[in-house]
This record gives C-alpha cells, structure tokens and sequence, in this order.
C-alpha cells in the first residue's frame, strides 16, 4: 500500500491577522477552523495519515504549512519563507521532517516558499515570484539535480505563488490562472484553464490517481477536470481563500 502521510497544522488564534495581498478581509475564525477540520478529515477518509504539528499563535499564517518545506527525494529543504515574518514557522515542520528525510536549511540570502514549488512527473517546476528568488531557485536546483530531477523556472506574473495560478491535477495535467504565469514554460503539459468567472477561486489537491480535492466555488472548472474521469471532492473553504490560501497550502504530502 501506498504510504501516504500528511503534514498538517490548525488554525491560530491569530490567523485573522494573516498576511494578505489586497486589504483587509474579515475572517470568520470558527467557520475556519470548521472548514480545517473537514479537510483533515477529507484527507483521512482517503486514506491519508495525518500527523499534526502543533498551532502557533505567534505566527496568524502557520496554518499554510506547504511553504515551510520542499521534499526532494529523500532530502526536505527547509525554507527560508520570503515572507520574513514568517520564518519562526519552520523549526517545528523541520523536527518532524528529520524523522524521515535529510535536512537541508536554506541559506540567505535565498528565498524559498514551498507554494512555489510542484513535482510532476519526476520533474521539478518552481516559480520565481514575490515570495521565491533565483538564489532559492538555485539553491533547490541544486538538490535537485543531485537527486536527478530536473527544474524549470516559471516567472509568476499575477499571482501569490506558483500554485495559486497551476494546479497539478495528475501526471501530466495542470489548471492554469490565464494570463497569472509564463505559460511558455509548461510546454509537453495538458493545460485546462480556469474559467473566467471563477478567476482565482479555483485550487485543487490530488488525493490519489483518480480522486482530486476541489474548491466548492469554482464548479465550472471543476466541471472540466471531472470530464477528463476524475472523481472531484468539493470542498468550501472560504476562510482560507480569504487569507489567499488554497487546498495545496494547508499541507505537506509525503509519499
């Protein structure tokens, strides 16, 4: 059986004061954590393991655990976030990590968030955006190829990460935020394209070979992932989208 483990991390306190790009959104911090506790549980009725690391008050955006780490192979690199407010999220991501894997911090004046990065096909596409520069890109490039994966740089033009704007659906199939990235560098992938109206809503998270987490309101592209044979989970998390969080960013998947 597959080994599937999940990383993640409940909601603080604190999270109605996450870092966001535009404004100031009022959070409901109860529908939050309601909206948490059902992806968790999403996420063990398929048959994911989840180890839970524990809040942190002192840090509103921990709940986005996916930025803190990058699994390589069988070495994790520890981000230094490009956020730097949000750099004391990372020690506790990194105890469990070295239970399992090689760690590797990075190195200023590198910056890296694991939003930014996406493995499919035994290849490594890492975005160069507000959060993620070339001396993090070259610093994960690096790891990479010693463990033979190759890396392609794709520049994020309107957008917080890369996986705000491509979102890897199955081996060789990604949903893309038109016009949000440089689409040249996702040449030999099929590309589906968010629908128009539901422009920046859409996020998707793999759950096994057929079965694709989906964000409940974008039903027009997820509409199109579904008639491509996968079965779609719908899931409101309308609190997280408002902290310009996605399905991706609410875990790290170990398999």
């Amino acid at each position: 059986m597959t080994d599937r483990t999940a990383l993640i991390r409940p909601v603080p306190d604190s999270f109605p004061l996450a870092l966001v790009r535009h404004g100031r959104p009022d959070i409901d911090l109860g529908l939050a954590r309601a909206q948490h506790r059902e992806y968790r549980r999403v996420l063990e009725e398929t048959a994911h393991v989840v180890h839970v690391v524990p809040t942190d008050e002192a840090h509103p955006d921990c709940v986005f655990i996916e930025d803190t780490a990058v699994i390589v192979g069988t070495v994790a690199i520890i981000a230094r976030i490009g956020a730097e407010s949000r750099r004391g999220e990372t020690p506790p991501v990194a105890e469990y990590l070295s239970r399992r894997f090689d760690i590797v911090e990075m190195r200023p004046p590198g910056t890296l968030d694991g939003g930014d990065v996406f493995l499919l096909d035994d290849v490594f596409y890492v975005g160069r955006s507000s959060r993620t520069n070339d001396d993090g890109i070259g610093q994960l490039r690096a790891i990479a190829h010693h463990q033979g994966f190759p890396v392609v740089t794709v520049d994020v033009e309107d957008a917080l990460h890369l996986k705000s704007a491509v979102l890897p659906i199955d081996d060789e199939t990604v949903v893309v935020t038109p016009r949000s990235v440089d689409e040249s560098k996702l040449e030999g992938l099929r590309v589906l394209y968010e629908h128009d109206d539901e422009r920046n809503r859409f996020s998707a998270l793999p759950l096994d070979e057929r079965t694709v987490l989906v964000t409940a309101d974008a039903p027009v592209t997820a509409a199109s992932v579904a008639a491509m044979g996968h079965a779609i989970v719908p899931l409101d998390v309308s609190e997280i989208q408002a902290a310009d969080g996605g399905l991706t960013c609410m875990s790290i998947m170990l398999r």
